[in-house]
Formats: structure tokens, C-alpha cells, sequence
């Protein structure tokens, strides 16, 4: 079990005479965080509306990271809890998700900070919003590059919000403000073997069919550049990794999307605008990994059906959906069927040979007579 420091949290309602409800629950996950982690929490207590819970979730039993920690838990707003166990940033994420929430949830990595005024602007315009899933702002780099990082809002029906997310594949919103209900329907991220890289993206994807996504055009998020980042390690796998691991891009897209398919026509849709996301290179468009011709996009699309197979997840495609993939994919599996097969001819084959020979021999002995 992991070990808890600080106040326990106080129930979610008036807390006292000229007190108000907390609206937010902030989640610190940290590992190896000790350079970063005390201006991070220096950040949150100069917020201007205050009425939040923060928890820090320090992974591994990283002690150091949790020691620098302690002297904010005097903060009753602050609750530190230490992992026994590794669990990745994907498993800490999920673990903060699974406490008791406030109206909204925001995810802060420890590496960066923000704006005295960024949970304000947000809260008031998630109030005035009060059918977006996520508020959140534009976000500026500093250290190792400069730039201001922007994804647009994103609006309309479910399906149409979907395929925008899709088609922008941005992860700015995760760092915004996001309600209770959208994560309770969203659900955890999905793991896997590649550290769950394409992971944020497809969860977005999930918070999306709650609500949508509304862009604060203010620089009031800061994040940090440096070479420990985790979305850069990816760039140092060998490309057979990297490519499987884009697979996953296709599997997860394909369990966020397909529920909320309500015709065959607009599952048909949607399948094939996920497989052209993940198969089909056009400049505009982020990557994880980039096919490089034709025939590795080809090569790409049965890899991807395969991964659908080997998670379990064959039924989000019926009947004859995706008929050309499918027909290519059923190729690809029955190999013991196939050598069964090509047994059977073999031996038809010989049987024909030896008949045509008994046929030839018979007509040659008539002729000598």
C-alpha cells in the first residue's frame, strides 16, 4: 500500500462558515522530480483562486523527490503519497484518477508551472461553457525551445469531435481543466508494452464523447524543455518498435471511436478515416512514426489488424466492414489451415500424375501391338 503524508481531505462541501467547495483536484504524478518538483508546488500555492486539493504521487519510493515535498504539507490543501512500486507515468496518472475528484481534475507534470491566474481564466470559462469536457490554454516552451504550442478548439457533434481529435492529434488539453464526469466516462488510460506513448491521445479521444474541447487563446501554461522529456524517447527506438507501436494508435482510436458509430454507414466512416490517420503520410499531419512508400503503408495496415487481434478487440469490426483489410488479414492468420491445404494438393496433384501416367502407358502398349 502506499504510504500517505499530510491531512487527510476534507468532505467536498462548505467547509466552514465563509469557506468555499473546492473545485479542483490537482494531480502531481513524480518520479525523479527533485530538480523540478519545489518550484512546481511553489507555482500552485501563488494560484489566485486557491480552493483546490493537490495530491503528489511520488512513483518507485522515490525518496528523494518525496523529501522535497514535505515542507509544502504544512499547505492543508497538499497531500503527498509515496508508491511502494514502479508504476510507470501511466499507472500514476490512472492511480490520481481513481481518487475522489473534485468538479474538475488537473493533470500537472512536475517539471512545469503556470500562470497565478491560470486555474481562474479556466474555471471561468469552463463555467461559462458548461458543456466542454476540457478547458485549457495555449502553452509556452521555454528552456530548449521558444515556441508557443496551440490546438484548437475542438466542437460538434461526438463523431465530428472525434475526427477533428483524430486528424490533430493534439495533447495540450490534457493540461487544462477536465470534469469529473468526463473522466469517469473515459475511463483509465491504456497500457501497454511502449509505456502507453500513444495513450494520452486515444484517453482524450475518450473524454471527448463526453464534451468538447475549448481553447483560452492565453499563453498561461509553461513547460519546460529538457532532454529527460518522456515523449522524446521515443525518437531513440530502433523503427520496427516505433512501428509497432504505432499499431496501438490504430486499436485505441477504434475502441474510443466505434461506440458512438450509431449507422453501418458511419462506422464504415470512421474505420477508414482511423486506418488512413495511422497508414496514410501527409505533411500536415503529427507522427509518431511515418510510413516511408507505399509498401510499408501496406505492410502497416495488416500489422494493424493484427495488433486489433491480438488485444481481443476483432469485434469492433463486423460483418464486412474494412472487407478489403479483413480479406488481406485472413490471409496473414491460418497457417497451419494453409500447409493443410497445400498438402491435400499435393497429394491431388500426384494422384492426377499417376493416373496420366497409367493413361499414357495403357495408349503405348495398344500402339505396339
Amino acid at each position: 500500500m502506499p504510504s500517505v503524508f499530510g491531512r487527510e481531505r476534507e468532505d467536498l462541501g462548505l467547509e466552514g462558515e465563509g469557506t468555499l467547495a473546492k473545485r479542483i483536484t490537482v494531480g502531481l504524478p513524480v518520479y525523479k522530480g527533485a530538480e523540478h518538483i519545489a518550484e512546481t508546488l511553489r507555482c500552485l500555492q501563488e494560484q489566485t483562486y486557491g480552493e483546490f486539493d493537490a495530491i503528489i504521487s511520488v512513483d518507485g519510493n522515490d525518496l528523494e523527490t518525496a523529501e522535497l515535498c514535505r515542507p509544502f504539507l504544512s499547505d492543508p490543501r497538499f497531500r503527498l503519497v509515496v508508491q511502494p512500486e514502479r508504476l510507470d507515468w501511466f499507472g500514476n496518472f490512472n492511480w490520481l484518477l481513481q481518487q475522489d475528484l473534485n468538479e474538475f481534475f488537473c493533470y500537472r507534470q512536475h517539471d512545469d508551472t503556470t500562470a497565478p491566474d491560470f486555474f481562474e481564466v479556466l474555471l471561468r470559462a469552463a463555467d461559462e461553457f458548461p458543456q466542454a469536457a476540457a478547458v485549457y490554454c495555449d502553452c509556452q516552451w521555454y528552456g530548449g525551445r521558444s515556441d508557443l504550442e496551440i490546438a484548437p478548439a475542438i466542437e460538434g457533434e461526438p463523431l465530428e469531435r472525434l475526427l477533428q481529435h483524430l486528424e490533430q492529434l493534439h495533447p495540450v488539453a490534457v493540461r487544462g481543466v477536465i470534469r469529473r464526469e468526463a473522466i469517469a466516462q473515459a475511463g483509465p488510460v491504456r497500457s501497454d508494452e511502449f509505456r502507453a506513448l500513444c495513450g494520452v491521445f486515444v484517453w482524450l479521444a475518450k473524454v471527448l464523447r463526453w464534451g468538447s474541447f475549448l481553447r483560452v487563446p492565453e499563453p498561461l501554461y509553461y513547460r519546460l524543455d529538457h532532454p529527460d522529456n518522456n515523449h522524446k524517447q521515443w525518437s531513440h527506438w530502433p523503427e520496427e518498435k516505433r512501428r509497432a507501436m504505432w499499431t496501438t494508435m490504430f486499436t485505441g482510436m477504434m475502441e474510443a471511436i466505434m461506440p458512438v458509430c450509431a449507422t453501418a454507414e458511419e462506422r464504415l466512416f470512421a474505420q477508414h478515416a482511423i486506418l488512413d490517420r495511422v497508414v496514410t503520410f501527409r505533411p500536415e499531419r503529427p507522427y509518431l512514426y511515418i510510413p516511408s512508400s507505399p509498401h510499408s503503408s501496406g505492410k502497416l495496415i495488416l500489422e494493424c489488424l493484427q495488433r486489433l487481434s491480438q488485444e481481443g478487440h476483432v469485434d469492433l469490426l463486423k460483418g464486412s466492414e474494412l472487407p478489403v483489410v479483413q480479406a488481406g488479414f485472413r490471409l496473414q492468420e491460418p497457417s497451419a489451415e494453409t500447409a493443410q491445404l497445400k498438402a491435400e494438393l499435393a497429394r491431388l496433384n500426384k494422384s492426377r500424375m499417376l493416373k496420366l501416367g497409367r493413361r499414357i502407358r495403357y495408349l503405348l502398349g495398344r500402339t505396339v501391338r
